[in-house]
Formats: C-alpha cells, sequence, structure tokens
C-alpha cells in the first residue's frame, strides 16, 4: 500500500473501520517474533551478538579507562547491564571482561541473584512466545470491541495498546525481561534523537556507536508504523468526525513516517564532520548516505498530496 492510499484512508467517515490501522501493531509483533528467530540463529551458530552490537562502547570505555576520565556517556554506565543481562533483546551474553562476576553469580550465597538475572534474560523462545501472545490479544481486543461491543476500530487499536502497556507494567517476575527489554529500547530511542550539540564543544565528536546506527535501520523498517501512528491520532483527535483535508492532515504523518530517515540522515552527518576532521578520503560516502536518507520526506508528501487532490475531483 503506498504513502498516498495511506493518507486517502484518513479521510472520510471518523467512524468508519479504518482497517488499515490494524496494520501497526501486527509489523510490530511480527517484528518482536523475528527478532526472536534471529536469537535462535545468533545462539546457533554461536555468535555473540551482544557484544559485536556493543563493541564501540566496550572501545569507548576502555578508552576512557586509559584515560582516566570520570565523566562518562550513558551508553558506557548502561554497558555492563547490556553485556550481562542481555538487555539487548536476545539471549544472556557474558562479557569477555566478566568472568569474575560470573564466578560471583554461581556462588551459592548469590543465588537468589542469579534467579533474577534468568527471569530477566531474553530467549528467542520467550520472544516468539511473546509475539504469539500479543497477536491472540490484538484479536481478541479486536474481535470484542467491534463485534460484540459495537466499538470502532480505532478504539480497539488503544484498547490494545492500553492492555500491553498495563502487562508490562504489572511488577510480575514473568514480564521482567520484557521491562529490560522495553528499557533498552527506550534508552536507544534517547541516544537516537540526542542532539549532542559537538558544534558547540571542541575537539573531534564522539563517532556514531554500531549499535545506534543497527537500531536506526531497524527503525526505518519500520517507517509504516510510524506514518500509522500519526494517522490514528489524526482520526483519534477528529472522532466521530471526518479528519479535514488540510495540509497539515497531510504533513503530520508523513512527517512522523520521515523521522527514522532524519535520524539517520543526522547521523551520516556526523559521521561526515568526523571524516572532515580526520581528512578521510572516504567522508563523501558519508554525505551521500545522508543525502540518500535526507529526500524520503519528499516522495511521501508528493504522493500524499495527489491523493488529495484525486478525492477533490471525486
Amino acid at each position: 500500500m503506498s504513502s498516498g492510499q495511506e493518507v486517502g484512508e484518513i479521510f472520510g467517515d471518523g467512524s468508519g473501520p479504518a482497517m488499515s490501522l490494524l496494520r501497526s501493531p501486527t509489523v510490530i509483533i511480527a517484528a518482536v517474533g523475528l527478532w526472536g528467530m534471529n536469537v535462535y540463529l545468533f545462539k546457533l551458530f554461536k555468535i555473540d551478538y551482544v557484544h559485536v552490537l556493543t563493541l564501540d562502547l566496550i572501545k569507548e570505555k576502555e578508552a576512557s579507562a586509559r584515560k582516566g576520565g570520570d565523566n562518562k556517556e550513558d551508553d558506557n554506565s548502561d554497558l555492563c547491564s547490556v553485556g550481562s543481562t542481555g538487555s539487548i533483546p536476545g539471549p544472556t551474553m557474558t562479557n569477555r571482561n566478566s568472568k569474575g562476576s560470573k564466578r560471583r553469580a554461581n556462588s551459592p550465597g548469590d543465588s537468589n541473584n542469579h534467579g533474577n538475572s534468568a527471569d530477566s534474560e531474553v530467549t528467542a523462545g520467550k520472544l516468539i512466545i511473546f509475539s504469539l501472545s500479543l497477536l491472540l490479544l490484538l484479536h481478541m481486543s479486536t474481535v470484542t470491541w467491534i463485534d460484540f461491543i459495537g466499538g470502532s476500530a480505532i478504539g480497539a487499536i488503544f484498547i490494545f495498546y492500553l492492555a500491553v502497556i498495563v502487562g508490562i507494567l504489572l511488577p510480575l517476575p514473568s514480564t521482567a525481561w520484557i521491562r529490560t527489554a522495553c528499557m533498552t529500547i527506550f534508552h536507544r530511542t534517547f541516544e537516537l534523537i540526542n542532539p549532542r550539540c559537538f558544534c558547540l564543544g571542541s575537539g573531534i565528536p564522539r563517532a556514531i556507536p554500531f549499535i545506534d546506527v543497527f537500531f536506526a535501520d531497524a527503525c526505518c523498517s519500520l517507517s509504516k508504523v510510524f506514518f500509522d501512528w500519526g494517522m490514528l491520532w489524526h482520526l483519534a483527535w477528529h472522532y466521530p468526525e471526518p479528519v479535514p483535508m488540510e495540509l497539515h492532515s497531510i504533513i503530520i504523518p508523513s512527517v512522523a513516517a520521515s523521522l527514522p530517515y532524519f535520524i539517520r540522515a543526522r547521523q551520516c552527518l556526523v559521521m561526515y564532520t568526523i571524516g572532515a576532521m580526520k581528512a578521510d578520503a572516504k567522508k563523501y560516502q558519508h554525505m551521500l548516505n545522508a543525502i540518500k536518507y535526507s529526500t524520503s520526506l519528499w516522495p511521501l508528501v508528493v504522493s500524499a498530496y495527489q491523493k488529495t487532490i484525486t478525492n477533490e475531483k471525486e
């Protein structure tokens, strides 16, 4: 479904079915299940993917330790939790420098701590079961709210999201790993939007760690979800009236869909700046990538605007 067709779904009866809104939670559920399959393959081939994703952060921590500096980035403070609890969605991976802590965790006196670590461990089985549970919850919430209660698809979507949030926030030991993974996602999201105004400082700016590039690319793959969220809030704001055929009705969902690409373009500009300071001959590659990502907004807006013109003629 093209972005123009998506925007076209906004204009019309606000109390209509709007079943296309079910796409965003379905895509998120599928992403959780697919990540569980990735975790299974990583474990099958004995790939320490947590160490791979956090390798840049490990190097930063080691460099800071060599310099003897006490001021470290928040990434470095979270490194131990990422490496020891597997807070990046996946199985627990032990850091190469944590043998002593592993022995302490296996000691008899620390059996309770070991149990808590097992509850927070993110495994492939947990991710797949969680995705199937979310899919069942989505089906039950939509059928109950739409067919039995007679509500709208917008209400069913909000009920689903509310039920998921309440279930995660409940302090149950069985859901501790979900809260750990969500905290990691929130922290990585903050790092993506953290401005880091290095232009006000001196020296070479901090390079973008690989985990942030990986996370931003994953968000680019979910840009349709961001568009649907923007469309959902538009429909909810004007409900039960139809969304007015105005410019902001096009721009806001399109900008929401382009946010991951803008974040990725900014990362490329930061790396281009670092390459220019280091006289890197390949720095132009980062600029080309920045141009590629920054042009994502215009096709979305133009195709959406075309849809509104078609609707006006009809």
